[in-house]
């Protein structure tokens, strides 16, 4: 027979309609009968819901505050893959072709589309970092749109100010 782990609230859950099943036979064995004690049943039972409210209470574990974002790096670090959906980042390229484009250019090839998203997301990730060093210098870790704006100004990246 293989082990299973017993949760105290099933053990408790069972008392508690032990109880009730005894104490609705006593009503239906004596419906006119009144309790010695007013108020003892209701504070037993509220005591039993104290109870189970403190245990339905219990802390969710949480790391602190950094430790998954640095996770996260770490792992977006160890791969190649793009970071960008493919079909919004097509969507957009579209969009902005069919505004800035003659009417007669409409299609791309997918390696072209390709290209420009690993250009994309690889003048992102400079940016990124350049801005970084700005918020370090700063001596802050929160990146902020100064940060963003240092950085493009310093590398020459991007539309002038």
């Amino acid at each position: 027979m293989a082990r299973t782990k017993h949760y105290a609230s099933r053990a408790r859950d069972r008392n508690r309609n032990n109880a009730t099943a005894s104490s609705t036979e006593a009503a239906a064995a004596s419906p006119s009968a009144t309790p010695t004690r007013r108020g003892s049943s209701s504070s037993q039972g509220a005591r039993e819901a104290q109870q189970s409210s403190n245990q339905k209470k219990k802390k969710s574990f949480r790391y602190k505050p950094g430790t998954v974002a640095l996770r996260e790096i770490r792992q977006f670090q160890k791969t190649t893959k793009l970071l960008i959906p493919a079909a919004s980042f097509i969507r957009e390229v579209r969009s902005i072709t069919h505004i800035l484009a003659p009417p007669e250019i409409t299609r791309w090839t997918a390696e072209a589309l390709v290209a420009l998203q690993e250009a994309a997301e690889d003048y992102l990730v400079g940016l990124f970092s350049d801005a970084m060093l700005c918020a370090i210098h700063a001596r802050r870790v929160t990146l902020m749109r100064k940060d963003f704006e240092l950085a493009r100004r310093l590398g020459g990246k991007g539309r002038p100010l």
